[in-house]
């Protein structure tokens, strides 16, 4: 059975999860400016930095994406949607929001473009890939059928939804999307910010859509 544990969350992160199964993975990666934290976080479970194999970004934002420098140094893959791969490639500061958290995304090399229905595939877990805009152009979650897992990003929280007043952000995709994710059973949401759902996580989801519904965005 993988095993998936939050290690991030500190400041300004995002929730970082480390998914250990055949290939370790993680979700995310913070600004970068917890680094220290998070290594702390990895040695609970004999892991360093270099054990990482493989970064999935939920999108390009910089508390997301920003301490994905410090695992590549140490040979880690970034993998992000196609849409906002060149934002990484390039060291975007501004679609990254990097400048408003004190920091500097410096460019880094995407092993790999994600795309809608792509199958990531770690051992026992496989994640699904959808795209869903709203947040931002190349916004994904991350679904599990089996165990009914969904990594969600900034699209949608415990009790609430990403922003979608920043560069890219789109309130009529971003209805859509919950649309598309109010679909889906889902027993454990694992949200960018925030704490962790643990049970019947398909009404949080269903409720943010009614919200955004029912606001006629």
């Amino acid at each position: 059975m993988a095993e998936v544990h939050s290690i991030g969350g500190f400041g300004f992160d995002s929730n970082i999860y480390l998914i250990i199964d055949e290939t370790v993975a993680l979700i995310d990666a913070g600004t970068g400016m917890n680094f220290e934290s998070v290594k702390r976080n990895l040695a609970d479970f004999n892991l360093k930095p270099g054990d990482i194999e493989l970064i999935i970004n939920t999108h390009c934002h910089f508390d997301h994406a920003g301490g994905d420098r410090d695992f590549v140094a140490a040979g880690c893959e970034v993998s992000i949607h196609e849409l906002e791969a060149e934002l990484l490639r390039k060291g975007d500061q501004t679609i990254t929001l990097a400048g408003g958290f004190g920091g500097r995304l410096g460019p880094m090399e995407v092993a790999r473009e994600l795309r809608e229905g792509d199958r990531i595939k770690l051992g026992k877990l496989k994640l699904e890939v959808l795209h869903t805009p709203g947040h931002t152009l190349g916004s994904i979650c991350l679904y599990e059928p089996k165990q009914r897992l969904l990594f969600s990003g900034d699209t949608v929280f415990c009790e609430g939804i990403g922003r979608v007043d920043l560069p890219t952000g789109d309130a009529a995709a971003m209805l859509k999307s919950l649309r598309r994710l109010a679909r889906l059973e889902v027993q454990k949401l694992l949200p960018g910010h925030g704490p962790v759902v643990e049970e019947s996580a398909d009404m949080h989801v269903r409720m943010a859509h009614r919200l955004v519904k029912e606001s006629r965005w």
